[in-house]
């Protein structure tokens, strides 16, 4: 279990870290241009991130019981020391990265691979999104945190916790952090065919 994890952190470290090399020389940036992301080549994560945050059930074509209570997407932004690494994951098995260097995997979910583990990892999300706590801002972890983003039709929650801390096996959440891995490893696996 602890091979997949490492699997997917180094993978997201190459990825990182690949892009970065192969980005142009950035431009200077505006304080309004380092807050958002955006570069002056107009860097698309943020919107990007922002539309993930914000999808409504009913865009993702599910009709969800007024009397019921279902998370319909997991949105889990990475610290990747510098970066983030943003895993767009819903119940539809739609699945995708986004890298704040601007690159990413995007429509993963086209393969049936990757649907599976999604489904799989938002609906066991389901329970463990009771443990989170109303968030009204979603800033970006800092720190090797991990921010944990439940979109339901209810509230929506949010948990943060240290990324080490999961890969240990000492959090509460490290199943959830093991489920995420092996989406990011299924996405990883299929981008590269």
């Amino acid at each position: 279990m602890l091979t997949y994890i490492l699997i997917g952190i180094v993978s997201i470290i190459g990825i990182l870290i690949l892009i970065s090399c192969n980005n142009k020389p950035k431009k200077e940036t505006t304080d309004k241009t380092q807050q958002t992301g955006r570069t002056a080549e107009q860097n698309p994560y943020g919107d990007m991130r922002k539309m993930a945050l914000t999808v409504s059930p009913e865009q993702l074509g599910f009709l969800i019981p007024e009397d019921s209570i279902k998370v319909y997407g997991i949105i889990t932004d990475l610290d990747m020391n510098g970066g983030t690494a943003t895993v767009v994951t819903y119940l539809t098995g739609d699945a995708s990265i986004y890298l704040s260097s601007g690159g990413g995997f995007i429509g993963a979910g086209q393969h049936e691979s990757v649907k599976k583990v999604t489904k799989e990892f938002v609906d066991n999300g389901h329970l463990i999104s009771f443990k989170g706590k109303q968030y009204e801002n979603t800033d970006l972890p800092t720190n090797g945190n991990a921010n944990f983003y439940f979109l339901s039709n209810s509230k929506n929650t949010k948990i943060t916790e240290s990324i080490v801390k999961m890969e240990s096996g000492e959090s509460e959440f490290s199943k959830l952090f093991v489920d995420l891995n092996n989406v990011m490893t299924e996405i990883r696996l299929k981008s590269g065919q």
